[in-house]
C-alpha cells in the first residue's frame, strides 16, 4: 500500500508548535481503499463487547444502564476489551 504523498504534520499548544514532519504511514487519500479498509477495521470492533455500542462513521459510543457495581464492572471490562 503506498503511503500518503507529501503529507506533513505538527502539534501546537498554546501558540508553541513543533516541527513539520513527513508521514510515512496512512491509507492513501483520495481513493476507494480508504474507506473500504476503515470498514475492514471496524467491522469487529464490537466483539465480545456486552454493552450497547453504536458506530456512526468514526464516533464509536459504547454504554449501559448503571444499576450495581456488577454493572459499573461489566461496562468498564467493555471499554477495557474495546
Amino acid at each position: 500500500m503506498a503511503t500518503p504523498k507529501n503529507s506533513t504534520q505538527r502539534l501546537t499548544i498554546k501558540d508553541v508548535s513543533s516541527d513539520w514532519i513527513d508521514i510515512l504511514s496512512g491509507v492513501p487519500q483520495e481513493s476507494v481503499w480508504g474507506p473500504v479498509l476503515f470498514l475492514i477495521f471496524i467491522q469487529d470492533l464490537d466483539s465480545g463487547i456486552r454493552c450497547w455500542i453504536l458506530k456512526f462513521a468514526d464516533d464509536t459510543k459504547i454504554f449501559n444502564r448503571v444499576n450495581s457495581t456488577a454493572d459499573v464492572e461489566r461496562l468498564q471490562q467493555d471499554l477495557d476489551t474495546l
